[in-house]
């Protein structure tokens, strides 16, 4: 797999404090998540990654993730260069796909597995400390 390095998540994955959270705001999705960071007393931060103009995503459990993506993506934030994913879906609607610079990003999440964006952009929250609210 040819995959570019993005970002790294701020703490091993293993440090996630209480969750990791997709929600959907109009055409974006975002990936929410806390941890303790043993760096700095163990304060719990939240943060998040927007990915924007979002049009397919997909999740798949630790079990059934290629050890290829695990390798490449675990705990950071990659684009798959030469995706088949963007193939299949340019097959699908090639005018759409043409007018728009898609882009397939994937990131691994201990214990959470591995999480999938084709989308146009992404940007990220800047972390505030304390966990995710509860209506979150």
């Amino acid at each position: 797999m040819n995959a570019e390095k993005l970002w790294t998540f701020p703490v091993p994955s293993t440090n996630i404090a209480t969750k990791v959270l997709m929600t959907y705001e109009g055409a974006n999705v975002v990936l929410k998540f806390d941890y303790f960071d043993e760096e700095d007393n163990d304060k719990t931060y939240n943060g998040s990654v927007t990915f924007n103009y979002v049009v397919a995503f997909r999740h798949s459990d630790e079990k059934f993730t290629k050890p290829e993506y695990i390798r490449s993506s675990y705990d950071t934030l990659i684009e798959v260069r030469d995706s088949n994913w963007i193939k299949e879906l340019m097959d699908l609607n090639r005018e759409y796909t043409n007018q728009r610079n898609l882009r397939h990003f994937a990131i691994y999440l201990d214990s959470y597995g591995l999480y999938e964006f084709i989308a146009v952009r992404y940007d990220f929250i800047e972390k505030q400390e304390g966990t995710l609210k509860k209506d979150e």
